[in-house]
């Protein structure tokens, strides 16, 4: 394992984190993705932009999932980081929810993907749903546009 580290490959093995769905838990959760932020090398910066989205997933899911606890995975993968918020609760449809955006919410998912690189959501009505959010690391040197 530390040979792949030095290689730039990550960590293969996820951080599972179960989070009773509660406000009060959302530090820990920002805890956790700014340890995983520094294990990857982003900057500080960098760091600050994951929290926000691990804490817009989570409200997202505190506010609509229904749920007593939901998960979030944090992978190190080569030059990004992985976090996948799971929730075991209704769901809901993700054509009818793009639609009506600004009607029932939906600022949070776009504050998310102004954050982070790539974003697959999976929901199904009933059948809960995943949200797996990608930031790759910022190269060295890069200057961030406003």
């Amino acid at each position: 394992m530390e040979a792949g580290r030095e290689k730039g490959l990550g960590y293969p093995e996820p951080i599972v984190l179960k989070i009773p769905s509660s406000a009060e838990y959302i530090l820990l959760a920002r805890l956790v993705i700014s340890c995983v932020g520094r294990l990857a090398g982003f900057e500080p910066e960098d760091i600050y932009d994951l929290k926000l989205s691990v804490t817009e997933a989570a409200t997202n899911v505190i506010r609509h999932a229904e749920v007593d606890s939901f998960l979030i995975k944090y992978r190190v993968i080569p030059e990004a980081v992985e976090i996948t918020v799971i929730d075991e609760g209704g769901g809901f449809d993700i054509e009818g929810f793009s639609e009506q955006r600004g009607e029932h919410g939906g600022f949070g998912l776009a504050v998310i993907q102004s954050l982070v690189d790539e974003v697959i959501l999976d929901s199904t009505v009933r059948g809960g749903t995943r949200l797996k959010m990608i930031r790759r690391r910022t190269p060295m040197g890069r200057i961030s546009q406003p």
